[in-house]
């Protein structure tokens, strides 16, 4: 087991550290429908999405905890252009369900933030909050899964320095 971890880059590190925060936007964004669809009898603010948005962060995740457990495995050139294309699938999909959010949450925004209609519906409020937490979750994280894709560019500059060099 030691040498299971031993053998990790800091990019799979970091990969982890996106599946923890993609779970945690997940979570965010799943209340976030829950109180939206909760804020009136007529479900006018229910993110209609919800499913999509939770299956392209379930696949991102996927992706995220797969590169965190096959790097260090394998080496190849061909091995590492597959771990770099599942970063930025997931990098991808978290993008994605950030979007999905944002434009699911146009009509409480415009309430809430942009004309008071509903300033007094805290439940929708609440829900407002949680799907701004979870934009944020998909950003930091994508962030991250784009900063370890930057591993194997630094390794590539790396090598050829040291080609250059000799």
């Amino acid at each position: 087991m030691k040498n299971f971890f031993s053998k990790k880059s800091w990019a799979s590190y970091v990969m982890l550290g996106v599946a923890v925060l993609a779970i945690v936007a997940l979570i965010v964004s799943a209340l976030s429908a829950k109180n939206s669809a909760a804020a009136d009898d007529l479900e006018t603010y229910a993110i209609g999405d919800i499913g999509g948005i939770i299956a392209m962060d379930v696949v991102a995740i996927v992706l995220a905890v797969a590169v965190f457990v096959i790097d260090g495995m394998f080496t190849g050139k061909l091995f590492s252009i597959v771990l770099d294309v599942c970063r930025f699938a997931a990098a991808a999909l978290l993008i994605a369900s950030m979007a999905l959010m944002i434009s699911a949450m146009e009509l409480p925004m415009g309430y809430i933030w942009f004309s008071d209609l509903e300033a007094g519906n805290d439940v929708l409020i609440a829900g407002l909050n949680q799907a701004v937490a979870s934009w944020a979750l998909y950003l930091v994280a994508a962030i991250a899964d784009v900063v370890s894709m930057s591993k194997s560019l630094c390794i590539k500059k790396a090598a050829q320095a040291t080609d250059a060099a000799a």
